[in-house]
């Protein structure tokens, strides 16, 4: 039974207390809440406790927030959660619903096996990266939806940013202090935190204003996920403080990516992002994203030092409090990673329609850490399409005419710009067969002091025609190059030159073993 359970809802622990079948019942105590497990259903009620960070000391705010807690995960998981219950008393025993006295509220939600979270699930290695790729995506979709700050609400104001980020450093210290003694190891990151929220500040503002601040999750990381019938669901959003929550959406993708890094699991991380920039379009997170990693990793080190604090220090609780620890120095490593300087590079992945730019794209990029930004996609995006939507162009018109060219073109020196000031390595795939497209994006890589390869694809005619029909009968890919646009292609590619600031790698996509040795290629020569 859960620690200090009130008298007063005891009857809760009888199997009759609910309106469905209950053959036994488990009470799990967090923080600030009861959990209830009975079966096919959790019941979570608020406890009536008060901290510095929440005040639910009043059955009128514990009721409040279970329908906050209601409103905000139906947008993450509406199937899991159901609605908000009372708590009645009949007879004198607490049950769930009735026409008695109404005690208490509960989310009722739909309970899932512990077994199905992400950190298990990684801890055990029972899942793929491109899960995190679907999830990433998904994340995406949902941010799109949700409600933007505006300028006359309280929260989500970047100016409060900094003092947020430096205070939960100080409540890290003092966390850790409290849980294992002075750790000087935390302090020697506010130089560098306070350099990085100086140098994004005019960022994170003009994000403010293009509407990235978002009413979000709040508390997006590993444990709060959990595998379904419909891949990676978030619950669990931090519904007691409206402050934090109303944050940039990087910030919210950056929580879960410091996650997946302190937990060792890098190709996971990659795949994620990959998928969430890929369906957002926001590439400009990347110039952010580390500011806010090393703020996440040090709000899990706190937790940690909390948690481990809680625990105490009996001969009993010493195997639990070295694992806190443990936890604890991995998250602060990656928070020390987060803020050191890189230095990124550039791959240019050209070369005609069915040459196998984006195939090759795909296998090398985690390796590399690289963010992949496809041409197909990021014209669709311009015109408004989806990237697997169909435009119907005629060669060399619609959202292929000059004019859609040349924007095309300018979005991904964009999109490059972006990722590259944000310290990471980055793969534009495009046919690339103008020299003053490439020039665009040499341009940016002299600019930035990085270096740069442009990776020539190449493949026998029969191939690229095989690949290309391939390719429409199934018409699920972004490409809708068909066989008379990659001869249009070929006629009109502009050789690449000596002039041009490349490091020159040629890649026949049909050699056994191409991404491999291409990867190896590149980390040995960037």
């Amino acid at each position: 039974m859960g620690r200090d359970f009130p008298q007063a809802l005891h009857g809760l622990l009888r199997t009759g207390a609910y309106p469905h079948t209950v053959r036994a019942i488990k009470v799990i105590t967090t923080h600030i809440s009861w959990v209830l497990l009975t079966g096919d259903f959790a019941y979570k009620i608020k406890r009536p406790v008060r901290y510095p960070f929440v005040d639910l000391s009043t059955q009128g705010q514990r009721e409040f927030l279970c329908h906050e807690e209601l409103r905000l995960n139906r947008r993450f998981a509406p199937e899991m959660y159901l609605e908000v219950c009372p708590i009645t008393l009949v007879d004198g025993e607490a049950q769930v619903g009735g026409t008695g006295p109404v005690v208490e509220h509960a989310v009722k939600m739909r309970q899932f096996p512990e077994t199905e979270q992400l950190d298990r699930l990684l801890d055990e290695a029972r899942i793929a990266p491109s899960e995190m790729r679907s999830f990433g995506a998904e994340l995406a979709r949902i941010h799109d939806g949700l409600p933007r700050a505006s300028v006359t609400q309280d929260w989500g104001h970047p100016a409060a940013a900094g003092a947020v980020i430096i205070e939960n450093l100080e409540e890290c210290a003092r966390s850790a202090e409290t849980a294992w003694g002075p750790d000087a190891d935390v302090q020697t990151l506010r130089d560098p935190l306070l350099a990085q929220i100086e140098a994004s500040a005019r960022l994170l503002s003009q994000r403010f204003v293009d509407g990235r601040v978002r009413e979000c999750h709040g508390d997006l990381h590993a444990s709060n996920l959990v595998r379904t019938e419909r891949g990676l669901v978030a619950f669990d959003c931090l519904e007691f403080d409206p402050a934090l929550r109303w944050i940039d959406v990087a910030d919210e993708a950056a929580f879960l990516l410091a996650d997946l890094e302190a937990s060792h699991a890098d190709l996971h991380a990659h795949a994620f992002l990959g998928g969430y920039l890929d369906q957002s379009g926001d590439f400009q997170a990347c110039r952010v994203l580390n500011l806010y990693k090393a703020h996440r990793g040090l709000v899990r080190a706190k937790v940690l030092a909390l948690n481990s604090a809680e625990t105490g220090a009996s001969p009993g609780n010493q195997a639990l409090r070295l694992l806190h620890r443990r936890r604890y120095l991995s998250h602060l490593a990656g928070a020390r990673r987060a803020l050191e300087a890189r230095v990124p590079s550039l791959i240019l992945m050209a070369g005609i329609s069915g040459t196998g730019k984006t195939w090759l794209a795909e296998r090398i990029a985690p390796s590399l850490g690289a963010v992949h930004i496809r041409s197909d996609v990021e014209r669709k995006r311009l015109a408004g399409m989806g990237a697997r939507d169909r435009s119907h162009s005629v060669l060399g018109g619609g959202i292929y005419d000059p004019q859609m060219n040349e924007a095309a073109y300018e979005r991904l020196a964009e999109c490059a710009r972006d990722v590259l000031e944000g310290g990471f390595t980055v793969i534009v795939d495009a046919t690339f067969q103008r020299k003053s497209d490439r020039a665009k994006l040499c341009k940016i890589a002299e600019g930035l002091g990085v270096r740069a390869r442009l990776v020539l694809c190449h493949a026998f005619q029969a191939t690229l025609e095989s690949r290309i029909t391939e390719r429409a009968r199934r018409s699920d890919d972004p490409s809708e190059a068909d066989l008379s646009v990659m001869r249009a292609q070929r006629a009109v590619f502009e050789p690449i030159d000596a002039s041009e600031a490349f490091g020159i790698i040629d890649a026949c996509t049909e050699k056994p073993g191409i991404a491999e040795w291409l990867a190896l290629e590149l980390q040995s020569s960037l």
